[in-house]
């Protein structure tokens, strides 16, 4: 990764004259506080600037925890910005009754996997095509698992199911218009390959007559979606649903028309992976930053994903040198960062959310004391009118100020919170993007001087 900061004299010179022009010519008069009751020598001058030195840049996210969600990832999105990115989860499955027996002389007829919409991100309007394979890798439900923990399946592609996602739409019940089935997809797993349904319909007394035995039989399905070549979506199921399922449709001589339904609970484990395809057919000015680590295009642009996609790191580094510049102590009276967006999102929304916290320089990070007082004080939401997300670090701007020269500041580092179950992506602004028409990522900082 290219560096990003240099000090030497002669910039330590600059700095010093830059700051001491935006406190003296930034602003209009000062205002002083309490100067008909204190002494000349105690006047507070409240001073105004957002031209505080930043530096940004993104960067790949490691490989995040995904096995700690409900919501079920399977689609495809190839856009402009980001390239293509592809969604797929494991899932195991349970038996719904212990010990079933198939009766006698039994035949399966088809074998069908029912997922339930919980949402979908993206165009719901391209079709596209989703695979199930068999797992054959043992996965466990005390284990945890990782965006990019894939896992050996079977080579037998047991469903070739396109479809544009309806996560919204109801489907009307024939039998009962009162109670319309909620959304959900319904994938044939007997069409291409009687391999697995044969393989459920012939197991052995003991391979049913526990969970234990019976997941050890049959160690799950791996579901997943094509590559798309343009547009696409990603779907968000709810795999706990009662209404997601695996179900063996059969009979036997007693019956012609029986089934056996195989659930997915929190005792199963399941959980999401992802590619991006390390980028490559992004668009130039993201592969650069983000791939090939050139920090300094972090001035025009930067980029957010979640799937374990992108993060952006964020320093403020001369912020500890402002008192000693102006020769005076400064109170921060209030901080806040604002993110712009290039262009109001569409197709691809920007995220409800972002989330900020400090950066401890190992892997880890720390919550920060702005956000301790509440949501409504810390920020981070989508503000749709002005296509922008703000934030409150006056705290934290306020201990770079006194602590911050001398002591090691990993800076902070902004997240798309949930983003191992979200498809969410966004573009925004720099910290000097190219057209002046653009706000830039900036610091807007209300401060007093003690005279």
């Amino acid at each position: 990764m290219k560096s990003t900061f240099h000090i030497n004299t002669s910039l330590i010179v600059l700095c010093f004259t830059i700051v001491v022009f935006v406190i003296s010519s930034c602003n209009e008069k000062p205002r002083h506080i309490g100067a008909t009751i204190q002494p000349n020598r105690d006047l507070l001058s409240v001073s105004f600037t957002d031209s505080a030195y930043i530096v940004a840049y993104s960067l790949p996210e490691d490989s995040i925890r995904t096995d700690a969600t409900t919501e079920m990832l399977a689609g495809s999105i190839t856009d402009p910005i980001f390239g293509s990115s592809v969604a797929g989860f494991y899932s195991q499955f349970r038996l719904s009754t212990s010990g079933h027996s198939f009766g006698t002389n039994p035949v399966a007829d088809s074998l069908v996997l029912q997922l339930a919409y919980k949402d979908a991100y993206g165009d719901t309007l391209s079709t596209q095509t989703v695979r199930v394979y068999e797992l054959l890798e043992d996965i466990f439900v005390d284990s945890a698992y990782y965006s990019k923990s894939f896992k050996q399946t079977s080579t037998t592609d047991l469903a070739n199911f396109s479809f544009a996602p309806r996560p919204k739409s109801t489907i009307v019940n024939a039998l009962d218009t009162l109670h319309p089935f909620s959304p959900r997809i319904r994938i044939r797993l007997s069409d291409l390959s009687a391999e697995l349904m044969d393989k459920l319909m012939h197991a052995s007394a003991t391979d049913i007559d526990s969970n234990n035995h019976f997941q050890e039989y049959f160690k799950g399905l791996y579901i997943v979606a094509d590559r798309i070549a343009s547009g696409g979506a990603i779907s968000y199921f709810n795999i706990g649903s009662t209404e997601s399922y695996l179900r063996l449709y059969y009979k036997n001589d007693e019956a012609d028309s029986l089934s056996y339904t195989f659930y997915v609970t929190s005792y199963d484990e399941h959980y999401n992976v992802f590619n991006q395809f390390n980028y490559q057919n992004a668009e130039p000015a993201l592969v650069n930053q983000v791939v090939n680590g050139d920090t300094m295009l972090g001035t025009s642009n930067l980029y957010m994903q979640a799937m374990s996609g992108i993060k952006t790191k964020i320093r403020f580094p001369k912020i500890a040198e402002y008192q000693e510049f102006v020769g005076k102590n400064i109170v921060i009276n209030e901080a806040k960062l604002f993110l712009s967006g290039i262009e109001k999102p569409s197709t691809y929304g920007a995220p409800a959310q972002l989330i900020l916290v400090k950066d401890d320089g190992d892997g880890t990070f720390t919550v920060l004391q702005d956000q301790l007082e509440g949501a409504v004080y810390f920020g981070g939401n989508y503000k749709s009118s002005v296509n922008e997300y703000q934030f409150r670090l006056t705290r934290y701007i306020q201990d770079l100020l006194i602590n911050g020269k001398g002591n090691d500041d990993y800076g902070l580092l902004l997240f798309i919170p949930g983003a191992s179950g979200k498809a969410d992506r966004w573009k925004f602004n720099g910290t000097n993007p190219q057209s002046d028409t653009l706000k830039p990522l900036r610091l807007e900082v209300v401060y007093s001087i003690m005279n």
